[in-house]
């Protein structure tokens, strides 16, 4: 299954749709991620998205009723850390990083803006780093193929 996943998006619409749009041309399967919209009325375009949405509260996200209100009616907002099975794969999503207490298939997060890859004793885990460019200027997001164990970074600036 390929997953798209991003983080940080911090109202930034234009980002948002440029991940949005790389993601349906690319034809993930599946969408995650990490946290910190900001404001709900930015979270309305991933309705756009033409396979299932699964999302999670970052630290920047205050406003828990107005997002599950829009996010609700095309995927699904949790609080952090999320634990799922997806292609019976296990998930850990959250915002920010932290030891875990049993091992993942995939440990996803944001939170520092910095892309990164990891292979650890826990999983792999995958931070996709900041779709918004607020911070570092890239607008960075990650595919996933579960099926190879396969993790990238794309730079959606480049593309």
């Amino acid at each position: 299954m390929k997953i798209g996943i991003l983080s940080d998006t911090h109202n930034n619409v234009d980002k948002i749709c440029k991940a949005i749009n790389f993601f349906n041309l690319q034809h993930v399967e599946f969408v995650l991620h990490a946290g910190d919209f900001s404001f709900p009325e930015s979270a309305k375009y991933f309705s756009k998205l033409k396979v299932p949405f699964l999302a999670i509260f970052g630290n920047n996200d205050f406003d828990i009723y107005g997002f599950k209100k829009i996010i609700e009616s095309f995927g699904n907002i949790y609080d952090a850390p999320y634990e799922f099975l997806l292609d019976n794969k296990s998930f850990l999503l959250t915002h920010r990083l932290f030891t875990p207490t049993k091992k993942y298939d995939y440990i996803i997060y944001g939170h520092t803006h910095r892309p990164s890859i990891l292979k650890t004793y826990y999983g792999i885990q995958i931070n996709p780093g900041e779709t918004s460019g607020r911070r570092y200027g890239r607008c960075t997001v990650a595919t996933l193929d579960t099926s190879t164990n396969n993790a990238e970074i794309v730079d959606l600036d480049l593309k």
